[in-house]
């Protein structure tokens, strides 16, 4: 049997009603957190911002900024002092005068008040009246006004009657207050003195002196103005002089900004040339000897690069502390390469010609080293050893070595044409390629050591070079076979060889060209030299 309560519409309604408001709430509370998220964060991103354009604002505007801010901070501060100051004063001077008055006024018409003598009243009250005295007056203990001269406030008015009131109950001595009065279509400040007149210890009467207080605003408006002026002229001095101070403060740090560009990029001829005592004058001096260390740490990085590979070079400066002998076990190729018949060319010219004739082909081996990832070892007499995969690993160092090798003798064939166009002899090279462990590491003694690498690979590779007739390249039948050497190497075998100590004869295999696919290499990396050789050439004779 199903639920009354199920089948009741208007309950039903009800609960539909009480859902929607429900949501309706719920709605409502979601709408409100988005928006005060959405506020929120537009207002960290109006933050981020204004922070943003402050970091982006040149010193020299902030500086002026801070310091413009300073002085007009001061200037309102000092000129609030001085004005309040300065009203004070005429306020006293006022006061003094309007209670000499009131006293001098009240002391005259004691007599006169007791013989009930209005014109003796009137005449002290006229007597005392001047231009500064707006008006004087009289009056009885009932607050009467009896004899007045000039202005004063009706007797029917509540404030005239209020501080009568205050004499006649005896509650002060004397009172002074402030009050507006119409004098045509302006509205004059006048301030009133009473004192109560006294004879014999009985009062009789109330004296009333009322001054204009128009000199003493116009006094303070002109102090004001003066300060006003003087605070407005300072200010643009200020912010003239912050500025000017801003930018000679800045001006160094600026040339200190752009003196570190340049020194980021490799310029270390930079320096300051500027006579400073202060601190920025210090850090210039500090800056030009850092640029003078630079400039003499590249300058000995330049000429250490000629002597050792730029691998080693870098291996040194980046562990000066820590330069020593050493050695560590790796895999690589070296390369043997020297001059056939060297000693019989030695015999017919001069030595001037042949060191000229070696420095420009151990350019061209030099050359085709680097550009294969390599390094030079060392120069022996007319032999040079080439090393790949030292000081820096080189997994393809074994295909390097012989594309190194290839070039060299295509480099050196293209030189001995140019040298027989001039009637010159040729020179051959002969190499010898060999691949394996080898002890890498800076070897010698303490005092003087040299980056090098030893070992049989090494040995071998030196024996293979002797076999080797002029113009041909051989390699060891192990590098041949080399994966990443036999599927992209043309070789033919050679002849074996047999070393002390080794029982087996060592196989060996003449190169004669790279497989199509990567014979382009060599014809690239040949005409790169040859541009390069001769742009140098044009600049020099240019």
């Amino acid at each position: 049997m199903s639920d009354p309560r199920q089948n009741n519409p208007a309950r039903q309604a009800a609960a539909a009603d009480t859902d929607g408001v429900g949501r309706s709430r719920s709605l409502t509370v979601i709408r409100a957190t988005t928006r005060i998220s959405s506020l929120y964060a537009a207002i960290r991103q109006f933050a981020r911002r204004v922070r943003d354009l402050l970091q982006r604002t040149p010193l020299a505007y902030k500086l002026s900024f801070f310091i413009t801010v300073l002085v007009v901070s001061c200037m309102v501060l000092l000129g609030i002092i001085l004005v309040q100051q300065q009203t004070q004063l005429l306020q006293d001077q006022i006061n003094d005068q309007g209670n000499t008055l009131v006293r001098l006024m009240a002391k005259a018409a004691r007599e006169p008040l007791l013989a009930d003598d209005k014109l003796a009243l009137d005449a002290i009250t006229s007597g005392f009246a001047s231009n500064s005295i707006v008006g004087t007056a009289i009056a009885s203990l009932d607050g009467e006004i009896i004899s007045q001269a000039g202005v004063l406030l009706e007797e029917r008015n509540p404030l005239t009657r209020n501080e009568l009131d205050q004499i006649i109950d005896g509650e002060v001595d004397t009172h002074t207050w402030s009050w507006h009065r119409l004098g045509g279509n302006r509205r004059q400040t006048v301030m009133s003195f009473m004192q109560p007149v006294r004879f014999k210890d009985v009062t009789t009467g109330i004296a009333v002196v009322t001054l204009n207080q128009a000199e003493m605003m116009a006094a303070v408006s002109t102090a004001i103005n003066a300060i006003i002026v003087a605070t407005i002229l300072i200010i643009t001095i200020g912010i003239a002089m912050s500025f000017a101070l801003g930018r000679r403060i800045t001006q160094p740090v600026d040339r200190l900004v752009q003196a570190s560009h340049a020194i980021g990029k490799g310029d270390y001829t930079f320096r300051f040339s500027d006579q400073r005592k202060d601190e920025l004058g210090l850090l210039m001096e500090a800056f030009n000897e850092m640029a003078e260390g630079m400039l003499e740490k590249s300058q000995v990085k330049s000429a250490l690069s000629r002597y050792v590979s730029p691998g080693v070079a870098r291996q040194i400066f980046s562990n000066l502390d820590d330069v020593g002998l050493s050695g560590k076990q790796i895999e690589g190729t070296v390369v043997f390469a020297d001059i056939k018949g060297f000693t019989q060319i030695s015999e017919r010219i001069r030595p001037e010609d042949l060191v000229a004739i070696l420095n420009r082909y151990f350019t061209l081996v030099t050359h085709a080293c680097e550009i294969n990832h390599g390094m030079v070892d060392k120069y022996m007499g007319d032999g040079v050893m080439l090393v790949f995969g030292a000081p820096e690993p080189d997994e393809d160092h074994a295909f390097n070595a012989i594309c190194c090798a290839l070039l060299i003798q295509k480099l050196i064939a293209h030189e001995n044409t140019l040298r027989d166009k001039q009637d010159l002899f040729p020179v051959e090279f002969r190499i010898g390629v060999n691949t394996g462990n080898m002890l890498a590491g800076n070897m010698g003694s303490a005092d003087r050591m040299e980056y090098t690498v030893v070992g049989d690979t090494v040995n071998l590779a030196s024996r293979l070079c002797g076999i080797t007739n002029a113009g041909e390249i051989v390699i060891s039948r192990e590098m041949y076979l080399r994966e990443n050497v036999k599927h992209r190497v043309l070789a033919g075998e050679y002849q074996s060889i047999r070393l002390r100590g080794i029982s087996q004869p060592v196989s060996t295999y003449r190169v004669e060209q790279l497989t199509a696919q990567y014979a382009e290499t060599i014809e690239t990396q040949f005409l790169d030299i040859v541009r390069s050789k001769q742009s140098e050439t044009d600049h020099e004779t240019g």
